[in-house]
């Protein structure tokens, strides 16, 4: 299973904010993936994919480093579904009325 150094994890904060890490057990594989930025976003949203073309492509966009297994493997890939997700989790903006 890969597992990144403290520096590397901490370089990727740098660079781009929040990190996770997706790791499947069975198959002692794990990645890291960055959160999508505005535009990457766009991209990813014109495309009108199905729910696994999407997640496909969120993967490969998001991509550092890691088990390429994590994005090959169809196995692990279907049981990634929600965890996904948390790639796509942002800031809660409050609205205040004047």
């Amino acid at each position: 299973m890969f597992k990144a150094t403290t520096e590397q994890i901490e370089d990727w904060k740098a660079a781009h904010g929040e990190i996770i890490r997706l790791k499947s057990a069975k198959y002692d594989k794990s990645a890291y993936f960055r959160k999508p930025n505005r535009k990457e976003m766009e991209f990813l949203s014109s495309n009108k994919s199905s729910g696994i073309k999407f997640n496909a492509a969120l993967l490969k966009t998001c991509y550092l480093d890691g088990d390429k297994e994590i994005e090959t493997n169809d196995d692990i890939f279907m049981g990634i579904g929600e965890q996904i997700m948390s790639l796509l989790t942002f800031d809660v903006v409050e609205v205040e009325k004047l």
